[in-house]
């Protein structure tokens, strides 16, 4: 009993990590969105400013188009946060389902003791039985 439960404390150390990779690659695609945003935030300024400034009109269009192209960007990096936020809910789930298994283990371990100390001390009775019976029968 004691090797499964060991196997299932490896399975269940191997989800943690596992799940603490998923965390920590959701984490970087959310901060890669979040400088995302920063940039194409930079890039509406600069397209105020130009704006505001003398008209250059080939600046302008080649600053709107850096906005188009950071919101694709930004579109893209959503998707990826989604399929990361994903994994780690299945990382999460797998954690869980064997966190439940290694509790059952030990509790069925828990009960194989119990039953045996139970059985042992059955038997210790019927010994002791045994020779106080033995004792007095041969009084």
């Amino acid at each position: 009993m004691q090797s499964i439960l060991n196997i299932k404390y490896r399975l269940e150390d191997q989800a943690k990590s596992e799940f603490a990779l998923a965390v920590a690659k959701h984490q970087e695609e959310v901060e890669k969105e979040a400088q995302m945003q920063l940039q194409k935030t930079g890039y509406e300024l600069e397209l105020k400013n130009r704006m505001l400034d003398k008209l250059d009109f080939r600046e302008i269009a080649i600053t709107k188009a850096g906005i188009r192209f950071m919101e694709d960007q930004i579109r893209k990096q959503k998707r990826v946060v989604a399929m990361a936020n994903h994994e780690v809910e299945v990382a999460r789930e797998k954690l869980s389902g064997l966190m439940i298994e290694r509790k059952t283990q030990e509790k069925l371990r828990d009960n194989a003791f119990d039953r045996y100390k139970k059985e042992m001390s059955a038997e210790e009775m019927k010994e002791i039985d045994e020779i106080v019976s033995f004792r007095f029968n041969n009084q």
